[in-house]
């Protein structure tokens, strides 16, 4: 398996919470308006608006795309490097996917990386195997119990 993603600049806090376990950074690319817009593209860009839906659908409205009146908060790009990270989110406002890797993913997983690097830009950490936040590629692209306490959590922050 491909290393799934490099956090620059995180740590982590693991509260359990009933019967899930959340896991959230100690940043987030968030607005004070409780928006993530993006601006770029990607060449995984079907699977990154997918991702973009699968956290919609949980908490409406959060990611949208960037617009004249709104103020960036991340933009995606590609990049190429010889390596086994999949893709990057940044503290300073960049997620990265890496076509290395990307290009010889299914569907699935390359939705998956989009899902979980959005996780990050949301301010999830890594979490358990069977989540979307998991740190290695998978084939899992909707959200556990463990992802969803987690998105709760960072929530209440922005």
């Amino acid at each position: 398996m491909a290393l799934l993603c490099l956090c620059l600049f995180f740590s982590i806090s693991v509260i359990p919470v009933s019967a899930a376990t959340t896991a959230i950074l100690n940043w987030y690319l968030v607005d004070s308006g409780k928006h993530l817009d993006w601006k770029g593209s990607t060449s995984y860009q079907t699977q990154f608006n997918s991702a973009v839906s699968t956290w919609n659908n949980y908490k409406s409205g959060v990611i949208r795309k960037d617009a004249w009146n709104t103020i960036n908060d991340v933009t995606i790009s590609d990049y190429n490097e010889v390596s086994s990270t999949a893709g990057v989110t940044s503290s300073a406002g960049t997620i990265k996917f890496n076509t290395y890797q990307m290009d010889n993913f299914t569907s699935a997983q390359k939705r998956n990386v989009c899902t979980h690097e959005l996780g990050h830009a949301l301010g999830l950490a890594h979490n358990a195997k069977g989540d979307v936040m998991y740190a290695y590629v998978s084939s899992v692209t909707s959200l556990s119990a463990n992802d969803k306490a987690s998105y709760d959590a960072s929530y209440k922050r922005y």
